[in-house]
């Protein structure tokens, strides 16, 4: 309901769809940032590799503060190559 709302009568400062899609993960919703920033908390990606991908990165450097630059990867978890794409390193 609340998406359709700000499709119809247009976003306004607190009611965007980005908003909307941030706070109705409880409805499958999810923002491409919040899912890249989900890969590098849990050490499939590196802040370093991601960064390039990322919808606003400035914002998602603020949500990653707490890791100051650093990021754990699991040993399980093949290395991001060079040429990767995010589709690639999505699916691993």
């Amino acid at each position: 309901m609340r998406t359709r709302e700000y499709i119809e009568r247009g976003e306004t400062e607190g009611k965007s769809l980005l908003d909307a899609m941030e706070q109705g993960d409880q409805d499958g919703m999810q923002t491409f940032d919040g899912v890249i920033e989900q890969m590098i908390r849990s050490g499939i990606l590196t802040q370093e590799g991601a960064m390039p991908y990322a919808t606003n990165a400035g914002n998602l450097l603020l949500r990653l503060g707490d890791l100051g630059g650093e990021t754990h990867v699991p040993a399980d978890v093949a290395p991001a190559k060079e040429d990767d794409t995010m589709l690639d390193m999505i699916e691993r």
